[in-house]
């Protein structure tokens, strides 16, 4: 056994300055008496003397305990020297057959690979530092392989790998890695088992004239291992870039043939593939949500996996297994943050926003939606972006900040978004926008806009995006009432039954506002029943804030009552302001709307009790439930009670009617008390 090297001490000054010394720095841990002599062509007896000097009798150890000598010796050492003493020991190294990494740490070093080993040596490193999360030292290797590769397929290959590597921290168009990917897309010179990735890159970007370059370039019969990568691509194309698709047909024709052909092994891309080619054309929603588990639990999150994966969470998402797409997202989103991936934390933080969003938590979506902003610029989100400005609209929307919702929606966004699937959320979110704002013409166009999109994709699928409910509540909004009933019941006959999916109980609750106050009921109460069932906190608290409504309507006050506050607590829990302050009945009234016209009710006012009188009047005169409660040394839950019962005796449904009923009554008292 050869002794290990451990300089230490004021001696070292002296071996420094040696070619020993330079050896032992370059070598590093790998350094011996064996290997220092043959790197230097000297005689192992001369090196082990002058060892021995350095090593003052002690045993084999580390050989650099202080690693800032060895890179002050190089740093000394003059630059030609230093690469030819690396260039020298990768050979070496190579030779006696030490680890790839160890080798390619050489050959970085040198900044050079003349070796016809070194470019395999330096591709099999970067898969180990990839696997181990160490990009910046995979991309290093990358690089120096790419410069010592000659062969126009295989510069092509790494520098697809080079792209895939940035790209989980910094997805950019602008790189030098990306403009090479390019150009060897246009030169026609990648290889078929990466096209399908620089298709995805380049999608991204919305740069679909290169894409179409690459699928062009796709052999449409492979039947290797190359081909589940071209079936999922086909997949993914349909269901998230449908025009790409339908100027594919031949590479659809042909996924379609395999799929009965092939017996291939199944694989992240094979079972990604047969997962989105269910969910669009029709598979039962319990075999997609099976199937898309069976690929989360069998596929480690990987470069070559993210969007499989995705795929996989986005179809819980849309076969309504919110929960379980929560789950995932938050596991997947853990281990992002664990191994240092920007990229990959924010596509799966604007999952759980979609999730949350869904859920009718407009709080949690918003909170998720701008982590999915802010873990990589916003201009290198690409076309994606449109997920999580959709669910950050949305959310805030529903918390009534309108005006922090169009700033959200003046960002700009790639034009090509709106050929792909992520610009349809974003025109639900935006037409959602225009309504709660009164400007229900542009929500109408809006809506009619994202509905086009669908049909003409033939994406026309209400667990999607429900842009018939959408279009009915635009003209609801309009007073167009014969035109929503058509729509809203378009969207049930479609459904077949309106307890087939959560959007048929929304079509009920809009339907109901045509109908008399008998049938609104009716209508309402399976609304409810849906919403409950399909796991929609916000929607259940629109739905039974609008039932309490009705039963107030008909003179069921106590019922109505019990409704309400259901449906209050639901949306505070929810985060939707808008909708608990048209529910409390103290929502600021929008200037441009009319006053209403009252029927005031004299005898109404004698029948309110002291100290419902004293709440009715502050209320009317301005003042918040807690600001009530303090004044008044009671409990906010006391003001609501009170309040509650005061509508229900002056027969109003709002707080801002108040000030019609009461007169002067409620200007006379002082907010102090």
């Amino acid at each position: 056994m050869q002794t290990q090297i451990s300089p230490q001490g004021e001696k070292w000054s002296t071996l420094a300055r040696s070619g020993v010394g330079q050896a032992i720095a370059v070598l590093g841990g790998a350094s011996t008496v064996g290997l220092v002599a043959e790197l230097l062509a000297a005689d192992e007896a001369a090196v082990r003397s002058a060892v021995r000097q350095l090593a003052a009798g002690s045993s084999a150890g580390a050989l650099f305990d202080e690693v800032d000598i060895a890179d002050r010796v190089l740093r000394g050492t003059p630059a030609q020297v230093r690469r030819e003493l690396h260039l020298r020991a990768a050979k070496l190294l190579h030779d006696k057959g030490f680890p790839a990494g160890t080798v390619a740490d050489q050959l970085v070093a040198a900044g050079a690979a003349e070796q016809p080993w070194a470019a395999v040596v330096l591709l099999t490193a970067a898969a180990e530092a990839l696997a181990d999360d160490q990009i910046d030292r995979a991309v290093a290797r990358l690089e120096l392989a790419y410069r010592a590769t000659r062969d126009p397929a295989e510069r092509a290959t790494i520098a697809i790998r080079l792209v895939r590597a940035e790209w989980r921290i910094s997805p950019s168009s602008r790189t030098r890695n990306y403009a090479r990917m390019r150009a060897a897309v246009r030169a026609g010179r990648v290889p078929a088992a990466v096209l399908p990735a620089a298709v995805m890159f380049l999608l991204w970007h919305g740069q679909t004239q290169h894409a179409d370059q690459a699928l062009g370039q796709l052999d449409c019969g492979r039947l290797d291992e190359t081909a589940p990568k071209v079936d999922f691509l086909c997949a993914w194309l349909r269901a998230t870039h449908p025009p790409q698709a339908q100027r594919q047909q031949r590479l659809l024709a042909a996924q379609a043939r395999r799929r009965t052909a092939s017996a291939l092994r199944p694989s992240p891309h094979l079972l990604g593939a047969q997962l989105l080619t269910g969910l669009f054309t029709g598979r039962p929603h319990d075999e997609t949500s099976t199937l898309a588990q069976r690929l989360l639990t069998c596929h480690r999150l990987a470069p070559s996996t993210v969007e499989t994966l995705a795929a996989a969470v986005h179809c819980l998402i849309y076969t309504d297994r919110l929960d379980t797409a929560a789950a995932w997202c938050d596991s997947l989103l853990a281990e992002a943050e664990a191994r240092q991936a920007p990229t990959w934390q924010s596509i799966f933080a604007g999952l759980r926003a979609e999730t949350m969003l869904r859920k009718g938590n407009a709080r949690a979506a918003a909170d998720d939606a701008v982590l999915a902003l802010n873990h990589v610029p916003a201009e290198q989100l690409g076309v994606w972006i449109g997920t999580p400005i959709a669910a950050l609209v949305r959310a805030l929307t529903l918390a009534g900040r309108q005006a922090d919702a169009e700033a959200q929606l003046r960002r700009p966004v790639p034009r090509a978004m709106f050929e792909s699937r992520f610009g349809l959320p974003y025109l639900h979110a935006r037409g959602h926008h225009y309504l709660a704002v009164d400007r229900a013409d542009e929500a109408l166009r809006t809506f009619r806009r994202c509905g086009h999109l669908m049909r003409r994709w033939r994406m026309d699928f209400a667990w999607l995006v429900p842009w018939r409910n959408d279009v009915a509540a635009a003209h609801l909004a309009l007073g167009e009432h014969r035109s929503a009933r058509a729509v809203a019941t378009r969207h049930l006959d479609l459904l077949g039954t309106a307890g087939q999916h959560r959007t048929g109980g929304v079509s009920l609750r809009l339907l109901a506002v045509t109908a008399d106050r008998y049938q609104r009921v009716r209508l309402l109460r399976d609304a409810a029943a849906i919403a409950r069932s399909g796991g929609c906190d916000l929607e259940l608290a629109t739905a039974l804030g609008e039932l309490g409504a009705a039963h107030r309507a008909v003179g069921d006050h106590d019922k109505a009552r019990l409704l309400i506050r259901e449906a209050t607590r639901l949306a505070d829990s929810c985060g939707a302001s808008a909708l608990l302050h048209d529910l409390l009945g103290d929502r600021p009234r929008c200037p441009t709307q009319s006053s209403p016209r009252l029927r005031t009710h004299p005898n109404g006012l004698d029948a309110l009790s002291p100290a419902e009188r004293r709440v009715a009047e502050l209320a009317a005169n301005g003042n918040r439930n807690r600001d009530i409660a303090a004044t008044l040394d009671i409990t906010t839950s006391t003001v609501e009670q009170h309040l509650t019962r005061v509508y229900r005796k002056l027969e109003i449904a709002r707080r801002s009617e108040l000030t019609f009923v009461l007169g002067d009554a409620g200007s006379s008292v002082s907010a102090t008390g």
